[in-house]
């Protein structure tokens, strides 16, 4: 089995192009603030067994955040990217490197061919996570992804609360009847299910009742 010093040989040979783009590193985390609030995270994560790495993708949004889970306003403190790293699992929007692109698949490196394997993600750091990221720069982006999400390159993994989150940010933004859609049909998807009561929690907290 790899020893630790496996890993932090992969983040420091891939850590220069992420810093050239803009992203600050802590530890196996990197982070790059786009616009107030929204942080955009690459991250590495061994598997269980030790012999084999990933590289995770994620999108974080601060009131999303706090509408969800209020990670930064419970146990951290601080600015998200700045004073702290926000890391991949509490991202709002998550994927792997090797799934980002429509169409891809799962992939884990072996630390036995790292030569490879560091080549193969610094590529597909700059073909795909740096344009998935550039489709998700601001929150204007983010809604507009959300819209042509069935025709869109770059795919998020969109669990039963995610919807929630751009309704957040139409809401935000004055559109309020394309926020109430949203809402609308996560709760006709959540009819009967345990998650209907969140939906209608969530829904309060936003301003917006759900019609069925």
């Amino acid at each position: 089995m790899p020893s630790p010093k496996a890993m932090t040989a992969v983040v420091a040979r891939l850590a220069p192009g992420l810093k050239a783009d803009g992203f600050r590193r802590f530890g196996a985390t990197f982070n790059r603030v786009t616009e107030p609030g929204l942080v955009h995270v690459v991250g590495f994560q061994a598997s269980r067994w030790g012999d084999e790495f990933t590289v995770n993708l994620g999108v974080y949004v601060r009131e999303i955040d706090d509408l969800f889970d209020s990670i930064w306003g419970g146990s951290k403190a601080g600015v998200p990217g700045v004073d702290g790293a926000v890391k991949e699992y509490e991202c709002w929007l998550r994927a792997r490197l090797g799934e980002i692109q429509r169409g891809g698949r799962d992939i884990w490196w072996r630390y036995t061919n790292l030569d490879a394997a560091v080549s193969d993600i610094a590529g597909r750091l700059q073909t795909d996570a740096m344009p998935a990221f550039g489709a998700a720069a601001n929150r204007e982006a983010l809604m507009a992804w959300w819209r042509g999400r069935e025709r869109q390159a770059f795919v998020w993994s969109v669990e039963p609360r995610t919807p929630l989150g751009f309704a957040l940010l139409m809401k935000q933004s004055g559109q309020i009847d394309e926020a109430q859609a949203v809402f609308d049909a996560v709760s006709r998807a959540a009819q009967g299910k345990p998650f209907q009561f969140m939906v209608s929690v969530l829904a309060e907290e936003i301003g917006i009742k759900p019609r069925g």
